[in-house]
Parts: C-alpha cells; structure tokens; sequence
C-alpha cells in the first residue's frame, strides 16, 4: 500500500462519501478504493468507515482521524511545491485517442507544429473507432464521436458530425442512380465500416431510420479505406461530411440523395476528470481546441 495515495483515497472518500465518486476523481477502479481502504484500515487497526451495499459514514474514529489526514496532506503539497522545477511540467508522454479519419491525420499535423516549441512532450496517437479507457490505456486526451459527453469528462463540442451516402460521378453514370435508400441497399454496390464486435457491417442512419447493411462489396475498419474505395468508383457508402468535402468541391465525389438528413452526432474533444492534471496534457488539450474550431467544416 502506497500511504500516501492511501490518504489522499481517505481524504476525498470522506469528502465524497462514495468510493465510486472518488475512484472516478482518481483514475481508477472502485475496487483499487475499496483494497486500499481495507489495507489502511487494517494497518490502523481501526475501522475509518461504516459501509453496506448503499452508503458510507465516517466512522468515529475516521471523523477524528480525517484532520489529521488533511494536515499531512498539506504539509506534504507545500513541501513538493517548493522543489517543483517548472521546466519538467511540459515534458513527458500525452497519449490521445481519436477516431481513424483524414481529418484526424490533419489534426495530429498541426498539433506536431504548434509543439515545436516543446520539444520534451512526446505524442502517443492513437486512432481507432474502440473506445480505450482513462485507466486501463492510460489516455489523457480524446476525441469521441457520440450523442453525449460522458460524466467523468471535462468536454468540449467541437461541431456536429454529418455523414451522407457518396460516390463517384462515374459510378453513378455506370450502375445509374438509386431511386431512394432501400433501392440502393437492395441493388447498389456498397461499402461499410465494420462493427469489430460483431464482426458485420455497421448500420446506415437517414431520416432517424437505421438501414441495416446485410452485404456489402467493401467492408473496413478504416475510414480512410473506405473513402479511397468509393473514390476508386466501386461503392457508394455513407462518410462523414469533412472527409469528403474537398472532393465535393473537385467533383470527384457527389452526394446520392442530397436532401436526406443523415444521423446527427456530436464530435467531443474530451480529457478525464480528475484532481490533478499535467500541465502538458493542459497545454496540448488547449492546442487541440484550438486546432479543431480553427477548421470548421459541414
């Protein structure tokens, strides 16, 4: 048991009176509070809490002992504090998750050049469409694609994601166009992300409607493939609109039913909430932010 973890675990579960809530502001499992508090306890030999299965109090003992907790804590902030070298708060490893796109491969670009002044942070970019943890991969910055931002985030919006069905004038001009959704699904060629857990095509979404994906000619777990495919004039697929904007604007790609609503889904750049926060990961969210609302697209 680390002790001073261990109090600082004490400190905030009594402020809280939940060991979930304080695993949340930390980092961790509720079982990594529940183990350390049981160790603590045992090493005082005095029970700090009275918990069931729904609530917790401070004991006797953990009311009394809590000032004592607090004033450690505060002595050994102001002790640490003294000896902090600022040069060493911005350098270090920032891991970023965020979903495989072109627009995303632009993003980490222009976040290399604004670090330029930062030699010592090093990037650990990681893109895919699983969700990895805050605890378990240990990312400090993310980028989701979802209705909602989580509870435990500190969030920020960054646009609403549109994903219409494209393809390539000269497939259009092969195969002809599609009289409406279920004509395309049932006679076109199309391509589709793959749900991993699964192990199928992801669904379609227009007008609030999901449009189950049973077959399709291309299937990928990578945006960028799947863009490259329907640029290649083999499928006609559904893509987020900022990846295939500037194919739009040379006429390489068109919109197949431009009047459709496409499902609506918020782009979130997030980082977990918790008590402490690295000053670079602070600097390199900020640079991000930045970055996103600079280039805003449909």
């Amino acid at each position: 048991m680390n002790r001073l973890d261990a109090l600082k675990y004490f400190v905030v579960a009594a402020e809280t009176l939940s060991f979930r809530a304080t695993a949340e502001r930390f980092s961790v499992s509720p079982q990594v509070i529940t183990r350390v508090m049981n160790e603590l306890e045992s090493e005082l030999g005095e029970q700090l809490f009275k918990r069931n299965t729904r609530s917790i109090r401070l004991s006797d003992f953990g009311e009394q002992w809590l000032p004592k907790a607090e004033q450690f804590l505060q002595q050994e902030q102001a002790l640490f504090g003294i000896v902090k070298v600022n040069d060493n708060e911005l350098s270090g490893v920032v891991r970023i998750t965020a979903p495989p796109s072109a627009y995303s491969d632009w993003v980490l670009k222009q976040l290399l050049i604004a670090l330029t002044p930062y030699p010592d942070i090093r990037i650990d970019w990681r893109t895919g469409f699983d969700v990895l943890k805050t605890v378990e991969d240990q990312i400090d910055i993310g980028v989701r694609i979802t209705q909602s931002p989580e509870d435990n985030w500190i969030a920020k919006k960054i646009r609403m994601l549109n994903e219409p069905i494209v393809a390539s004038p000269k497939l259009i001009e092969r195969v002809g166009q599609p009289e409406n959704i279920a004509d395309l699904v049932a006679r076109f060629p199309l391509g589709s992300l793959l749900n991993s857990k699964t192990n199928r095509p992801w669904a379609w979404y227009v007008n609030d409607e999901q449009i189950p994906i049973y077959q399709a000619d291309v299937v990928t777990d990578d945006t960028k493939a799947l863009l490259q495919a329907v640029l290649a004039g083999r499928i006609f697929a559904q893509l987020p609109h900022m990846d295939c904007q500037h194919y739009f604007e040379t006429g390489e790609l068109v919109k197949v039913f431009p009047y459709s609503e496409s499902q609506k889904w918020a782009y979130y750049l997030y980082r977990p909430r918790q008590t402490i926060t690295a000053k670079r990961v602070l600097l390199v969210y900020a640079l991000l932010e930045q970055i996103y609302l600079s280039h805003r697209v449909a």
